[in-house]
């Protein structure tokens, strides 16, 4: 009888009805929380560009002509008559020629307007009689060439790559910003590199030189972190180590290697991944394997329960937008997973699933009310669960079983919003959440514990096929307090989150859904590129299976070397 109940315990036939708590972790679920810390490395802003002199010679100012029409020169981006049409109101009256230049800002204002920001104009010194057309000539901003310059001179990026991206800028034409942009904020997407536009005078008069600078870090970087958002059976407190090499091929790739463990020894944790760029339009391709070993201790001690994971990920990533304000990426995957639970000497849940899936991300900053961001995910993932034990095979596709083996698929949003309200005062609101075809397995669901979701509960508190999490949190920063180096954020927060525990229930189910809902306290301080700690007080306001006054408190503290 006692080993029939184990059997159950591991099979995903576990009624909504039963206690939350009761519920032990699997491979599936503790591979879902094993996400690395949050990176270091500093978002670097959009670039800017400083317009060199033209050095032409003007008409005096003071001169004071009548204007019977205009003849332009220089133009190529638009026709004389487009200009002539944005100068008409000036045509019958008379003006000084200090007056034409601020009446000649709208056609700079047009240029400005599709993207070419090196536009200028002048009025060359001429004779204007009664009748003449009065010469304006316009100088479109010609890019001569770009010159790449690297800081050192030997880099371990090969300089190759860097002149290939610099190429997608086209030369010999009028120099468009959003294409500058995107290609700076591109190379600044290579690992630790960072770069920057220098323009100066072309050799010929209206052509501009370019030079991208290109800053490049160390090889390699190391970083320490320490937390206790373990799940409680295999270790609440963890530490974790991460090293990155930097083209360690010469190639602009990234070499990651992330070592984890519980304090107790019952969880640890292995993630090695390489990205690689394939084209100068920033296409990356990277590959990811994760290899997770677990024995369960606390309440389910006596079970003499492990198990182990494997997660083999290859994504190719493609940058859509790249421009001062906004950004969009692309993603394709595909993922293998084998998840293997063990009671005793005998396997008793042993299954891999095979997976695709496609995403949108994006990101728009603006300027309303102070300014703010909104960003938005939309994915699609179909997969298919394979049950290889037959044993739990069977028990899955009872009558009363859940039917999570085969195919299935999921949809996944996220959004939100980050608001500026006062110097140091902003507000977040944010959402994310899934709906699934199906029963899923463990791996693909959604947890509604945890320092990522409601900060109430623990993590492994509720997991659902659907579902929706939404925070919204209010943070005021301050620059520097005394002599205590770095920057501290104060926050205060209720988070909310709302699941189906199965897309399709068991007819003996009383209970599908879990609302969680809690409220808390918290501060950030950090230092960009050095440290970073921060720590959450959460109380439950509603849906806790089990009434509790005490706080949950979630600690992190991340050290890069």
């Amino acid at each position: 009888m006692a080993a029939l109940w184990k059997i159950l315990l591991f099979a995903s036939t576990v009624t909504a009805s039963t206690l939350y708590a009761a519920t032990p972790p699997d491979a599936g679920q503790l591979l879902m929380e094993s996400t690395p810390p949050p990176s270091l490395i500093p978002q670097k802003e959009a670039p800017t560009f400083q317009k060199p002199e033209t050095g032409k010679e003007q008409a005096p100012e003071g001169a004071l002509v009548r204007v019977t029409g205009f003849h332009f020169i220089g133009n190529t981006l638009f026709s004389s008559e487009e200009l002539a049409q944005l100068m008409a109101n000036c045509v019958g009256k008379e003006m000084t020629f200090a007056g034409l230049t601020d009446a000649s800002r709208t056609i700079t204002n047009a240029y400005r307007k599709k993207g070419y920001f090196l536009a200028s104009l002048f009025f060359p010194p001429q004779t204007v009689t009664p009748g003449m057309s009065i010469t304006i000539e316009i100088i479109e901003g010609v890019l001569e060439n770009i010159e790449v310059k690297t800081i050192p001179m030997n880099t371990r990026i090969r300089k190759s790559l860097l002149e290939s991206y610099a190429r997608q800028v086209p030369g010999q034409q009028p120099l468009e910003e959003g294409s500058l942009t995107s290609m700076v904020m591109k190379t600044n997407e290579l690992p630790n590199i960072s770069s920057r536009i220098l323009l100066e005078p072309g050799s010929r008069p209206g052509y501009t030189k370019a030079t991208l600078e290109v800053s490049e870090g160390r090889p390699i970087s190391f970083s320490f972190d320490i937390d206790n958002y373990g799940n409680p059976p295999t270790g609440e407190n963890r530490v974790g180590s991460t090293m990155e090499l930097y083209s360690p091929l010469h190639l602009g790739d990234q070499f990651t290697l992330r070592l984890q463990t519980s304090t107790t020894g019952d969880l640890q944790n292995m993630l090695a991944g390489y990205t690689v760029p394939l084209t100068p339009y920033g296409t990356r391709i990277g590959v990811n394997y994760n290899y997770l070993t677990y024995r369960l201790g606390g309440l389910f001690k006596t079970l003499n329960a492990e198990g182990d994971a494997h997660n083999l990920t290859f994504a190719l990533t493609q940058p859509l937008i790249r421009q001062r304000n906004l950004l969009m990426n692309a993603t394709v995957a595909a993922e293998g997973r084998g998840l293997n639970d063990r009671i005793g000497s005998t396997s008793r849940n042993r299954r891999h699933t095979t997976s695709w899936q496609a995403g949108i991300t994006g990101i728009q900053k603006d300027r309303i009310l102070g300014g703010g961001s909104t960003s938005l995910s939309l994915g699609i993932i179909g997969g298919r669960l394979d049950i290889n034990d037959s044993e739990t095979l069977s028990i899955d596709q009872l009558s009363s079983g859940l039917h999570t083996n085969g195919s299935y698929s999921k949809l996944t949003m996220a959004l939100a919003r980050n608001q500026t309200i006062a110097h140091g005062l902003a507000l977040y609101a944010g959402a994310y959440g899934q709906w699934s075809n199906k029963n899923l397995t463990s791996s693909e669901q959604l947890s509604l514990g945890g320092p990522s979701a409601v900060r109430a509960w623990q993590r492994g508190e509720s997991y659902g096929d659907r579902g929706v999490v939404a925070t919204v949190e209010m943070s005021y920063l301050i620059s520097s307090i005394g002599e205590l180096p770095g920057t501290v954020q104060l926050i205060t927060f209720i988070d909310h989150g709302y699941a189906l525990l199965h897309a399709k229930p068991t007819p003996d189910t009383d209970d599908n859904s879990r609302n969680l809902t809690g409220a808390g306290i918290g501060i950030k301080w950090f230092n960009a590129a050095n440290y970073n700690l921060q720590a959450t007080c959460a109380w439950k306001i509603a849906g806790e299976s089990e009434p509790s006054d005490t706080p949950m408190i979630f600690v992190q503290a991340v050290k890069r070397f």
